[in-house]
């Protein structure tokens, strides 16, 4: 198979995890039907990110253009989010799988401007989404690659079900998640 057509089946799994996460947070929370879009992450996010006032405790270490270009750049099995409530970009998300596909990562994940509508849903919803691509592409856990060493933020994760090490490398800083497929 050629890398175009092994990129081409990404993307369509992409646009169908991003479809099924959104169409599954609708049903779950009814009165954001017709409000919220999830995307990949676009020039629009981009510069609608680049807007975001974040308090300085909430800012990040990484820009997220460049990490958006290298990860298109260099990983076809990855995950791009960007949640929209109508036309306010509320989150992004970026994510790989594993070289064996074992492992769908949410590497860089981050929530918008404090007021924004969707806060609290950002993450269950990025969380859900790799799950789902975790699912297409057959990898059996989803990790939080990193996460913010701050008590509030880990028991968040784990209330997540994000509660194990990392099975393959008890070095490596990352909170994993078994994959449940349905029927399981």
């Amino acid at each position: 198979m050629g890398n175009r057509v092994i990129a081409n089946k990404y993307q369509q799994l992409r646009n169908a995890a991003l479809a099924q996460t959104q169409d599954e947070f609708e049903l779950l929370e009814p009165d954001f039907v017709g409000h919220v879009d999830l995307t990949e992450i676009t020039e629009d996010a981009l510069l609608s990110q680049g807007e975001w006032v974040i308090p300085v405790n909430r800012q990040i270490g990484w820009d997220w253009r460049i990490v958006r270009n290298q990860y298109r750049r260099d990983h076809m099995a990855r995950l791009e989010l960007a949640v929209w409530h109508d036309d306010q970009l509320c989150g992004l998300m970026l994510g790989k799988a594993s070289e064996g596909k074992l492992v769908v990562k949410i590497n860089y994940v981050q929530g918008g401007e404090i007021d924004n509508p969707m806060k609290g849903f950002v993450v269950p919803i990025a969380s859900r989404c790799a799950e789902l691509f975790a699912v297409a592409i057959e990898a059996d856990w989803v990790g939080i690659q990193d996460p913010i060493d701050e008590d509030d933020l880990i028991n968040y994760y784990r209330e997540l079900g994000f509660d194990e090490r990392d099975p393959f490398d008890p070095r490596n800083n990352a909170l994993f998640k078994r994959v449940v497929v349905d029927g399981d």
